[in-house]
């Protein structure tokens, strides 16, 4: 059952129009854009600072060969060493890759070892949201595309880092899938799209309604919910927001504060970043 609706409080818009990745590191903001190659990194107030390129070259400004060359970088996450790790989508081979940066050096990650093992369990792979918890890298994959999809992916974390260590994640990583079963919300399928952690130690998820039923296509938006899972990974609480956009990334301030940010799907409209100032974890349970 939807908890009432909770409003967001705005606080800029962003210079990317289709940001899907948020990680907060101190005072830092990073975000990757699902048709971008590059990484981007703000003030927690939203204001730009610098950007670093993840990919060589440049993406064709044509819509439909932007969305057929592009890595589409859905998820970012913080590694426990501090380095950070953008993962594409999957949904194509041309998203079968991620990269990794640490110190500003940027070293091309091969996901598809462990994605080509995905894909014989889903029937449209789209991974979309991903963090470090406890033991494990979880990884989101979103139901919207065939199959309807949504679960958590668990890897084994130190094996994901040795993994990486030789620029690859592989399927002998992979632990555990979890179905996650959502809702419709107005008619609409909810899908994952983003996954966090909060300072409490909570499991929080991002899920947008979206129609069409393509992990490639978009679809029309009727909003967005946030989840949070307890222990044994049930939904614990699910809240409607407002207004009525796709949140496509999540990440907390050490202070609690939530940022959340959109994607408008459409070029000439900036993100919006969006923040939730208290959640009232301190009487949450689970």
């Amino acid at each position: 059952m939807l908890n009432p609706p909770v409003p967001l409080r705005a606080i800029a818009h962003l210079r990317q129009s289709a940001v899907s990745g948020l990680v907060c590191e101190g005072d830092k903001l990073w975000l990757v854009a699902d048709d971008e190659l590059s990484l981007q990194r703000y003030s927690l107030a939203g204001v730009w600072q610098a950007e670093l390129a993840l990919l060589p070259g440049e993406l064709p400004t044509d819509p439909k060969s932007r969305k057929r060359l592009k890595a589409d970088f859905e998820a970012l996450l913080l590694l426990p060493d501090g380095a950070l790790l953008a993962l594409g989508s999957g949904s194509t081979p041309q998203r079968y890759r991620g990269c990794l940066i640490r110190a500003g050096v940027v070293r091309v990650i091969d996901l598809g070892p462990l994605y080509r093992a995905l894909a014989e369990r889903f029937e449209e792979l789209n991974v979309e949201g991903g963090v470090v918890y406890g033991r494990h890298l979880l990884l989101a994959q979103r139901g919207n595309g065939a199959g309807g999809e949504n679960a958590l992916v668990f890897l084994d974390l130190q094996q994901a880092l040795h993994d990486l260590e030789g620029d690859r994640l592989s399927a002998a990583a992979l632990a555990q899938i979890l179905p996650v079963h959502l809702a419709d919300l107005d008619g609409l399928p909810l899908s994952i799209t983003d996954l966090c952690v909060s300072p409490a130690g909570h499991l929080y998820f991002s899920a947008a309604a979206e129609g069409g039923g393509s992990s490639y296509l978009d679809g029309e938006c009727a909003g967005s919910v946030l989840g949070r899972f307890d222990r044994d990974f049930n939904i614990a609480q699910l809240t409607r927001l407002t207004p009525p956009v796709k949140i496509e990334g999540l990440a907390f301030q050490t202070d609690g504060r939530l940022l959340l940010v959109a994607d408008a799907d459409d070029p000439a409209i900036a993100s919006p970043l969006f923040a939730l100032d208290d959640l009232g974890e301190a009487s949450s349970t689970g």
